[in-house]
């Protein structure tokens, strides 16, 4: 088999830098993560959130818990 005829019977998936199945994941958690501990997601005691964005876009891609004393002296 040639290597033009092994390059056209190749089968590809989805590229490592697609973003889909990342940001699927995300809208299944509503955008907004609070702290994995224990094997799940918990809100932060103070209640704060900041966004975090996607640097080649400059969309929001969630809000991300963030961790204070409090969080540390509750778990």
């Amino acid at each position: 088999m040639s290597v033009t005829e092994k390059f056209l019977s190749m089968e590809y998936g989805p590229a490592p830098e697609d973003p889909r199945e990342a940001l699927l994941w995300l809208d299944r958690h509503g955008r907004k993560l609070g702290h994995f501990i224990g094997g799940s997601f918990r809100p932060p005691v103070d209640g704060v959130y900041f966004d975090t964005v996607d640097p080649s876009t400059g969309e929001t891609l969630a809000s991300v818990a963030q961790g204070s004393a409090a969080d540390i002296d509750a778990r």
